[in-house]
Order: C-alpha cells, then structure tokens, then sequence
C-alpha cells in the first residue's frame, strides 16, 4: 500500500518536479554567464591597462634614453642607460611578480566572478 502511495505521488509531482529541475538548471546556466562576462570583461580591463602602461614606460625610457644620451654625448650610451633601466623593471618584476601582478590580480578575478548584484540598484533606474 505504501508503493501505491508514493507511486500516486510521484505521478502527481512530476511535472513540478521536472520544472523545478529545468528552472535550477537554467539558473545555474545564468550564473555562470554572468561569472564567465564579468570576469572576461575584467580580463580585457587588466589587458587594456597593461597595455597603456606598457606605452607609458616605453616612452619614459625612451625620453630617458635621450637625456642621457645629451648628458652623455653618446646617443649609443644613452639608449644603453635606457636598457639598463628596462632590465632592471623586468627584474623587479620577476623578483616580485607574486606580490606585485598574481595576487592582486586573483583577488581581482575573485571578486569580480564571486561579486553579487546589489538588488536596490535595480530598483532605482
């Protein structure tokens, strides 16, 4: 008798039960679209700006190269300061690569995938 019962309910609620596991598979769908977009979009911030920032030491080094080229006489030793000054960026940057650039940049990601939406915002607009 006990069968027949949780036969009877289970015919009863299928259909509830399919939707219900549709809907939960569709939002876990939508959660992770979202993640995938804000973290994407935050990965072409981070590249966008070290790009930029790339520039600017470029051109830092580069208006470097030529002071020291004057100071110098040499425009062969002053574009030799500028390397120099390239090598030891990149060796700062190897040296303290984790504290500087991994980190930040999984806590950045971390936040930006793990960030809920403010549901007051929405109702303001």
């Amino acid at each position: 008798m006990s069968e027949e019962t949780f036969n009877d309910f289970y015919q009863e609620n299928r259909k509830l039960l399919s939707e219900y596991l549709e809907t939960r598979l569709q939002l876990l769908r939508l959660v992770a679209i979202r993640t995938l977009s804000r973290t994407f979009s935050m990965f072409i911030v981070v590249c966008l700006v070290s790009f930029m920032v790339l520039f600017f030491l470029l051109f830092l080094v580069i208006s470097f190269s030529w002071l020291m080229a004057d100071a110098t006489g040499s425009a062969a030793l002053g574009f030799l300061c500028g390397a120099g000054v390239f090598l030891v960026i990149i060796m700062l940057a190897v040296v303290f690569r984790k504290p500087l650039f991994l980190n930040p940049l999984i806590r950045l990601f971390i936040l930006t995938s793990t960030q809920e939406e403010d549901e007051n915002e929405d109702d303001q607009y």
